[in-house]
Parts: C-alpha cells; structure tokens; sequence
C-alpha cells in the first residue's frame, strides 16, 4: 500500500493541486477497501459511497469540513448506542399494513 504523503505535502496539494488530492484520497480509500476482507469490502464501498456524496455537496473546504465531522459524530453516536444499548437499535414501532388491490367492480350486464 501507499504511504500517505507528509502533511506539508497534502497541504501544498490541497493549495496547488486540489484534483490530483483528491485522486490520491480515491486511490488510497481503494486501496483500504481492497485489502480488507471480502466481506467488508461492500460495506465499506457503501461508506465510500456516502461520504462521497457528502463531500459533493460541500459548498467549499470549511463546510466539507464541517459536514463530515457532523457525519462522523452520528457515527460514533450510533456506535455508542451498540456499545452501551444494543437493544435500543432494532426499537422501532411500526404498523406492518397487509398491501391490498382495491377490489374492482365488474361492470354492469347489458342484458
């Protein structure tokens, strides 16, 4: 696997070569996801996935920024609650309703 670059490095990427950051955060994450066991590796796409669509709605660095930190700290809440309530996870009430067509009137006989 690749070495992560020194953090002047990314910083001089991040001010000069934006695109070629973020195709070494794309390389890289693949890489992660690559090495990891068949079985995570769909989770982990999905993750990539998601944070993915995070970061294209930023409207600039900051608020990227400040919207995955937001992401991050669900996260670890959630992972919190497994932790300390696992149970508190699959609470949900919902009314389950049968699906039903609406019954059709037959039409009327001529005769």
């Amino acid at each position: 696997m690749q070495d992560l670059p020194s953090f002047d490095e990314l910083k001089a990427m991040a001010e000069h070569d934006p695109q070629a950051l973020e195709t070494l955060r794309l390389t890289m994450s693949e890489e992660i996801i690559q090495h990891a066991s068949p079985a995570m590796q769909p989770r982990l796409r999905a993750q990539m996935s998601h944070i993915n669509q995070v970061i294209a709605q930023g409207k600039n660095p900051n608020h990227t920024n400040v919207m995955l930190m937001a992401e991050l700290q669900q996260q670890l809440k959630r992972f919190a609650q497994a932790l300390n309530a696992p149970e508190t996870l699959t609470e949900h009430e919902a009314a389950v309703m049968p699906f039903r067509r609406p019954e059709q009137k037959t039409p009327p006989t001529g005769t």
